[in-house]
């Protein structure tokens, strides 16, 4: 630009923002202290409404988004995690069959994997017939990612739910849904070999 086209754009700024200014400086004192408050707290109000629909709204609503989509996001991963579990177990069918130790210590992993760790626990494994039988507890667990977890659990190296006792968690005498508390009881062949 031209120091001419600098000096024709200042005129007009001058021509017209002078003006302005001073007609709001002339209305401004004409006011009295009581409406100057008020302007001032509807200019206020305007700014702070600027800055909820331009900066705040969006990024809340982007968090509630993502706070909707994480169940699911988790879920998937759960049954990525239960695909994964049979891909190895089916690897392992090829080399041999995993034993039952090997077998407990995937699905212990494969709870670590998902997120369930701090909700579940096995206990000791014990034997009854032609079956070695582990308990799951799990304690406040989500819902959606338990039931994936369970739902890979027959594709998984013959491992099978034997008996299921679930309700919604209890927190402060309250239902909570969503978190499953309970037992669930797995069975694997005990002829899996060492």
């Amino acid at each position: 630009m031209s120091s001419q086209e600098v000096s024709r754009w200042r005129e007009a700024w001058n021509a017209r923002a002078w003006p302005v200014l001073h007609r709001w400086g002339a209305f401004w004192r004409r006011l009295g202290s009581r409406e100057r408050r008020l302007l001032g707290l509807a200019a206020l109000l305007l700014g702070a409404a600027v800055l909820w629909l331009a900066g705040l709204h969006p990024a809340l609503d982007t968090l509630r988004r993502a706070q909707e989509q994480l169940p699911v996001l988790q879920a998937q991963a759960a049954e990525l995690e239960g695909i994964v579990l049979e891909s190895r177990a089916l690897n392992r069918s090829r080399r041999g069959s995993m034993s039952t130790e090997a077998t407990f210590a995937a699905l212990q992993d494969s709870l670590r994997r998902t997120g369930l760790e701090e909700n579940g626990r096995f206990g000791p494994a014990r034997v009854e017939g032609d079956r070695v039988r582990r308990t799951l507890v799990v304690e406040r667990a989500p819902a959606a990612i338990l039931l994936a977890w369970m739902a890979q659990l027959p594709e998984a190296a013959r491992v099978r739910v034997h008996r299921l006792e679930l309700a919604r968690s209890h927190i402060d005498g309250r239902d909570r849904p969503g978190l499953l508390s309970g037992t669930i009881e797995l069975a694997l062949p005990a002829e899996a070999p060492s």
